[in-house]
């Protein structure tokens, strides 16, 4: 084969883009071209700035944003489909259409912490996010099906070894490579940031008892001598938390050098919150959502002890200030 035909789809975030390069990065160690194929119309994803910004700029790779066309690898080059969390049903089967007959390997990358869950948590996942049933269940029930027979490699950030989790290297590297150099000037030790998540938005807690919380995290990071700023999730209503300190919300947090380079984190069970403590090395003391100890403890064991390795257990409000200590 001359080289590496590429279809990518499933990137809902900047963050879903970051681990898909750090498999074309570790493609292109074989020395072949690479095309990657974006299927850009349709999806609510990712935009081509993006792709520019985040994808490996080396002169073996190129982009195309393909809209209805270019399903079909050229003959002389290896057909692979990149997919997020799990493979896309629809994509796998229009490129099993257009390549009759070919090999495909099928990578499946992390989507987050919800990849390391189970049909019970992704269902649950869906039921937060509003999805009825029976299509709840039916679509939980595609997606872990589709996982476990189409996937021909797992690229994951994170991987088991015995009772212990270990960093993958080449996936941890891709975040690290959007950072600047560590220095003393960014590094903000007295700063606490809080990454908050859209539990308002989802209905989980109300808005009064949500900022309730907040308010007595700042008091416990004002009692350790540091000052809590706020970062919401992108899908939160801006300014919310302008009268604690709100930090602007663009882009992924893991990629931001204020909260990748912050003194401390506080948050409750996120991707951002994991890989900012276990790639990044940033000290985090885990919270629970008030009222709601259930999105703590209605997780897969694998969900529990990443969480418990790199976080630690969930943290009393009244005790934050006691695990900010120096």
């Amino acid at each position: 084969m001359a080289g590496h035909y590429v279809v990518v789809t499933g990137a809902s975030s900047e963050t879903h883009l970051v681990y898909v390069a750090s498999y074309l990065r570790h493609l292109l160690t074989d020395g072949q071209p690479i095309t990657v194929a974006y299927p850009g119309r349709g999806q609510v994803d990712v935009t081509r700035p993006d792709l520019r910004a985040l994808l490996p700029d080396e002169p073996g790779l190129q982009v195309e944003v393909i809209n209805g066309e270019g399903w079909t690898a050229p003959a002389d080059q290896e057909l692979t489909y990149v997919s997020i969390g799990v493979p896309g049903l629809k994509p796998w089967a229009q490129l099993r259409r257009a390549n009759r007959g070919r090999a495909m390997h099928v990578v499946v990358t992390d989507e987050g912490l919800g990849s390391y869950g189970t049909w019970r948590t992704r269902r649950e996942a869906w039921l937060r996010e509003g999805v009825r049933e029976p299509w709840r269940s039916v679509r939980t029930t595609a997606v872990t099906a589709g996982a476990r027979w189409l996937t021909t490699r797992r690229w994951p950030m994170y991987q088991q070894v015995g009772e212990q989790w270990r960093v993958v290297g080449p996936v941890a590297e891709e975040f690290r490579r959007h950072l600047p150099l560590r220095s003393d000037a960014l590094v903000a030790r007295r700063r606490v940031v809080l990454l908050s998540q859209p539990w308002i938005e989802l209905g989980v807690v109300s808005e009064a008892v949500y900022l309730d919380h907040v308010e007595r995290l700042a008091g416990e990071v004002d009692k350790a001598g540091s000052e809590l700023l706020v970062r919401p999730h992108p899908s939160e209503r801006p300014g919310r938390y302008r009268h604690v300190g709100e930090l602007p919300s663009a882009g992924p947090a893991e990629l931001d050098p204020t909260v990748a380079y912050a003194g401390g984190l506080i948050g409750g069970p996120s991707t951002a919150m994991l890989n900012l403590a276990a790639v990044h090395g940033v000290p985090a003391v885990r919270v629970g959502v008030p009222g709601r100890p259930d999105l703590d403890t209605n997780l897969s064991s694998q969900q529990t002890s990443l969480l418990d390795q790199f976080l630690g257990p969930v943290v009393p409000d009244d005790a934050v200030h006691e695990r900010l200590q120096p």
